[in-house]
């Protein structure tokens, strides 16, 4: 008995959390009320209540489900470039660095429909002023940025930190625009069709942020 009732709880938070990944992406954290989503996710008010205590945290919990395994992801791939360019007596290449970070946003929600919703609420959350998501965002996102920076900087001895800081913050920004385009399928040109697949947008934007990481750095030269 009991195991039946902690799996109807698990169905029930996994409703919610479906739920509200989908609302989130669609309206936006304020614009979703509790009411529609319990209705949405077939529950009382009282069962979201009871499984997150606040909207707050129902909202870190939708984020933390996903993010955690692709930083996770991110956090091996990196690794492995770091000890792969060790092994060989090099520094990191930067399109090496630049995929270990990029492609597990993608490939880690391609495997369910439901999991593309939450490719929008992350471009969202560094697109749009909604300081609830942008914060719960940063605070998970920060470690595997950190690395990122720690490993550029080998890569690319010559460049000065704040030019580094700066093009590591379009690599963010580029990234969080193609995470919301591959997962709301819209696209503002509409002479530009969304690629076939996720790979292929990982390779585009790995090749054209790689020519900017690596472009001189001629701001310190004025």
């Amino acid at each position: 008995m009991a195991d039946k009732r902690k799996t109807k709880q698990n169905d029930t938070k996994t409703r919610i959390l479906d739920a509200a990944e989908k609302l989130f992406a669609q309206n936006g954290f304020k614009n979703t009320s509790i009411s529609l989503l319990a209705c949405k996710a077939h529950v009382n008010q009282a069962a979201v209540n009871y499984h997150f205590g606040s909207k707050g945290a129902l909202v870190e919990q939708v984020i933390v489900r996903r993010l955690s395994p692709i930083n996770q992801q991110r956090m091996e791939n990196l690794q492995e470039v770091k000890e792969t360019a060790l092994r060989q007596g090099r520094r990191p290449g930067i399109e090496d660095l630049l995929r270990a970070f990029i492609e597990p946003a993608f490939v880690l929600t391609g495997t369910a429909p439901g999991e593309k919703w939450f490719l929008v609420i992350a471009g969202r959350a560094f697109s749009e002023p909604d300081e609830t998501i942008r914060n719960v965002f940063i605070r998970h996102f920060e470690p595997t940025f950190l690395f990122l920076d720690a490993l550029m900087k080998e890569a690319l001895p010559g460049l000065s930190d704040a030019a580094l800081r700066w093009r590591l913050h379009f690599v963010i920004g580029a990234l969080a625009h193609a995470m919301r385009l591959c997962g709301s399928h819209r696209l503002p040109v509409a002479s530009a069709p969304p690629p076939d697949t996720t790979e292929t947008v990982v390779k585009h934007l790995v090749a054209f942020l790689a020519t900017g990481m690596d472009a001189p750095d001629d701001a310190e030269n004025e």
